[in-house]
């Protein structure tokens, strides 16, 4: 039996206009009545899928869920304009309101565990209780371990030299460099309107690697799990589709060399304003997207979260991480 609940549908489903460019998608789930509970999808720029709608209980939480800037159903796709975090959490005021809510549950795996933090650090007043699982804290050292030579190849050295070898040698130096490479080579595919990835059901994976846009999601998919062939993210990718692959590539992208648009080890230096918010980390010794450092300094900035630590998992949401996160979400109420 899935740890994960059974499939459903939302039971209301919004727009709203930014005023600076975006129109971005809400939907909501579960029980009308229940505790309000925000869940941020990761990337950023992977917006949600119906997967996430089986996290939680439905029976017990009002699921909300709201694709970020340039993601999912929002529109424009990959819209690099006006998407910064500070962006992001004045969003999430603007949707809370809407719904006419005083305080929810946050919620947020990967990015969407950088963005509840930095939520919950500007509006602590408005989270009745935060959960982050894969922990990813928007740091140079994180940033570096995963696009820079010393870091994730020397346990996927096979899916590093994919992702590294239309690079230049010269701006392999540093995690800077190959970022720099690849936006520069996505947006010129995004200007040109992604045609290595117009027909992707036909597409080989020998031509789809021609795409910038195409490899940079590739290298996440295939180190996320602790076993993903390149096939397998290839049949993964084709289901989700091409506007998926251009918004995770391109908004990612865009915040890893922009430092996540937050100040050096902001999230640690204001952990502090979380003290009161009761809280929950849960992460995967064997996440080598996010490493579980992260996950400690946050423990230990927050002496009174609960800390869970799977022991073997890689960074993607499975049934082992989702028993562990059912467990955790029978301790928050309203």
């Amino acid at each position: 039996m899935s740890a994960f609940f059974p499939d459903i549908e939302p039971f209301n489903t919004g727009r709203f206009d930014t005023s600076d460019g975006h129109d971005l998608f809400w939907q909501e789930c579960g029980d009308p009545d229940g505790v309000p509970l925000l869940f941020l999808h990761g990337g950023p720029g992977s917006g949600c899928s119906p997967k996430y709608r089986r996290v939680f209980d439905p029976q017990r939480f009002r699921i909300i869920m709201l694709d970020q800037r340039g993601a999912g159903q929002s529109r424009p796709v990959a819209a690099l304009e006006n998407n910064t975090t500070a962006h992001l959490i004045g969003d999430l005021e603007i949707l809370r309101d809407t719904l006419g809510l005083d305080q929810w549950i946050v919620y947020g795996p990967s990015w969407g565990s950088t963005l509840a933090l930095a939520y919950a650090q500007a509006h602590r007043e408005r989270v009745s209780g935060l959960v982050v699982q894969a922990v990813f804290l928007g740091t140079e050292g994180e940033l570096n371990w995963w696009h820079s030579p010393d870091g994730l190849q020397r346990f996927f050295p096979d899916a590093w030299d994919t992702f590294v070898s239309p690079v230049p040698k010269a701006a392999r130096t540093s995690a800077a460099n190959v970022m720099d490479w690849y936006l520069d080579a996505m947006r010129e595919e995004q200007a040109a309107g992604y045609p290595l990835l117009a027909d992707l059901a036909a597409a080989t994976l020998v031509d789809l690697r021609r795409s910038a846009v195409y490899r940079w999601t590739e290298y996440e998919d295939r180190t996320s799990y602790l076993e993903n062939t390149a096939d397998a993210v290839l049949e993964g990718l084709r289901e989700r589709g091409a506007d998926f692959i251009a918004s995770h590539s391109l908004i990612e992208a865009h915040y890893f060399r922009n430092q996540c648009f937050l100040e050096p080890d902001q999230l640690i230096r204001d952990a502090h304003r979380l003290a009161d918010i009761p809280m929950a980390i849960l992460h995967s010794r064997y996440d080598m997207v996010c490493p579980p450092q992260s996950a400690f300094r946050l423990a230990e900035a927050c002496p009174h979260a609960d800390f869970h630590l799977v022991p073997l998992n890689g960074h993607g949401m499975t049934e082992t991480t989702q028993t562990v996160l059912r467990e955790i979400m029978t301790r928050f109420d309203a």
